[in-house]
């Protein structure tokens, strides 16, 4: 028994905790595993063959939208309230803060006048990972409204996942996002992200997979979106809205019905797992800051590695280290009694 943990803790259900890793990474990963230079050798990818690789990590997001309306339907069946305004509250003090902070640290303040400010710095634009607060507040705001029209579908989990596919094979494979205020508003509105949410309430309730993959192969599941976009070409204005990326996200959390604890894993990757997904908002909104300052004295360096399999490897390094800053800009944040900015 680790002495890290009480003993409840352990035995606790791991899976949601590693989900929440696994899509955490994979934001970073999308935006800074290029953090490192590298200078390519005879046995490394090129940057357009890795920047291709970068999509197997979009199913991130509706990872974590399908995460956030399965625990807050939980929260609301054990509770028997709705916190929708609490939650609005918790959101908004971190979104306002760290919006506030790149608007600060990125804006052209020579440029701008009070519309450009608004459309370019706070409706999503403003930084890497501004939009899925958007999402969530228009989420956050209907979630009755979408809770109460669910529940009447609890039985039909396996109807809305073959009409979600379709319904995402119709936006990647159309035109879409190509109609002018569509393609500004992008994949903001909270209709896109509906089968995730409708789905999560449903899971929270009842089972919705009649399958039960093995581990290793719901992992691997994000290889489906690199298959669909080299194999079928869609019109790839946004690649989250990829029926693949809906497909791997599926695959990925059916791991909830695993039966993966703490007790499976040796006590330093259960504290990194635990740490991290703990940290998910703060890391959510701290790496592209942490990206923007390590850049430029990278880049001062005048200098790129260069070895066999380092296109593969140094933006793995570079992810764990942005994440490692992250982590302990977190744990300073919150010694300071401003836990509410970072805190999920």
């Amino acid at each position: 028994m680790s002495p890290l943990f009480p003993k409840d803790l352990l035995r606790r259900n791991a899976s949601a905790d590693l989900l929440k890793v696994f899509a955490i990474f994979s934001v970073v990963y999308i935006h800074g595993s290029s953090l490192i230079p590298v200078t390519m050798s005879t046995f490394d990818f090129s940057s357009m063959t890795m920047s291709f690789i970068a999509h197997v990590f979009r199913f991130c997001v509706p990872v974590f939208i399908f995460l956030w309306a399965y625990f807050s339907e939980k929260s609301i069946i054990k509770s028997g309230k709705d916190t929708s305004i609490k939650r609005i509250y918790k959101l908004f003090l971190p979104f306002v803060f760290w919006s506030l902070v790149y608007f600060l640290y990125l804006g052209n303040f020579k440029e701008l006048n009070v519309s450009s400010a608004i459309t370019k710095h706070w409706v999503g634009y403003g930084w890497s990972g501004q939009y899925y607060f958007i999402i969530l507040f228009q989420l956050i705001l209907l979630f009755g409204i979408v809770r109460k029209l669910t529940l009447f579908l609890l039985n039909y989990a396996t109807i809305i996942i073959l009409v979600s596919v379709v319904f995402y094979a119709v936006i990647s494979y159309s035109s879409w996002f190509e109609i002018g205020v569509v393609g500004k508003l992008s994949y903001r509105p909270f209709v896109y992200w509906l089968p995730y949410t409708v789905l999560g309430i449903i899971h929270a309730h009842k089972n919705i997979f009649k399958f039960k993959l093995p581990i290793a192969f719901a992992l691997i599941s994000p290889i489906l979106i690199l298959i669909e976009i080299y194999s079928f070409h869609p019109i790839l204005t946004n690649e989250y809205m990829l029926p693949s990326v809906f497909i791997s996200t599926i695959l990925l959390v059916s791991l909830l019905q695993s039966k993966l604890t703490y007790e499976n894993f040796p006590a330093w990757i259960s504290g990194s797992v635990l740490t991290i997904a703990n940290s998910t908002l703060g890391i959510f909104c701290l790496n592209p800051l942490v990206i923007l300052i390590v850049s430029p004295l990278l880049r001062q360096v005048n200098h790129s590695l260069k070895g066999p399999g380092f296109s593969l490897l140094m933006p793995i390094i570079s992810t764990i280290l942005i994440l490692a800053f992250c982590i302990l800009i977190i744990k300073v944040i919150k010694k300071l009694k401003l836990g509410l900015l970072v805190s999920n």
